[in-house]
């Protein structure tokens, strides 16, 4: 008898957040892949340094402004059916805790940060988070901005720990027209580029291609 499952083996979606410091507090590997990715692409318009006497149907400045929502669901049932330990303690806390990560600086920042300006030794900036990616699969791997968090916790343990909750993540990507050339994201956007561009290529030729076929 064939050992083959029957459906290939699916790879994992993920939000990566590449904080040197601390390398495993900010991986946001899905527990189940969400079932819908809603993209919208606008037009970027024109940088705000530039005055457009006349609108130009076919200027682009840039990358389009690509923001998406998902639906992460996670689940502690089969953890707490094999006993694991600590699903049995916290439930699913600490993988809701490693996506609003996402979003907080990190604390050792924060107390550092907090020293300096207690000493007046700084003044109050934005504290720089990590580079974020959104990772689904090998032809998407992109910079973003997590935009928001909607997290519903829809079970509970005895302690009041979160057992099942869905997290609905919104964000935008990062462009190279949002993110300096020195930025690794920068390059890993031009290279989302040329794949997308080539994936069109690609569609184009198998299109035309299918064409002749159809009227031969």
């Amino acid at each position: 008898m064939s050992s083959f499952p029957g459906s290939p083996r699916t790879l994992r979606g993920a939000v990566v957040a590449v904080d040197v410091s601390s390398p495993l507090s900010r991986l946001a590997v899905f527990q189940y892949n969400p079932d819908q990715v809603v993209r919208t692409l606008r037009p970027r318009g024109a940088p705000s340094s530039h005055s457009v006497t006349s609108a130009d149907p076919h200027g682009l400045w840039g990358a389009p402004v690509e923001t998406f929502s998902l639906t992460i669901d996670v689940d502690a049932t089969d953890q707490l059916e094999h006993g694991d330990p600590v699903a049995s303690l916290t439930g699913i806390a600490p993988q809701l805790a490693t996506l609003e990560m996402l979003l907080y600086p990190g604390i050792t920042t924060v107390i550092e940060n907090a020293a300096l300006l207690s000493a007046g030794a700084i003044e109050i900036l934005p504290m720089e988070t990590p580079l974020t990616l959104l990772v689904w699969g090998p032809g998407r791997a992109v910079p973003v901005r997590i935009e928001s968090l909607t997290i519903t916790e829809q079970a509970f343990s005895p302690a009041l720990f979160p057992t099942r909750a869905s997290v609905e993540l919104s964000a935008q990507v990062l462009s190279y027209n949002d993110l300096p050339a020195s930025d690794p994201g920068y390059a890993l956007f031009l290279v989302h580029h040329v794949l997308k561009e080539t994936m069109a290529v690609v569609a184009g030729v198998s299109g035309a291609a299918a064409a002749v076929s159809a009227g031969l």
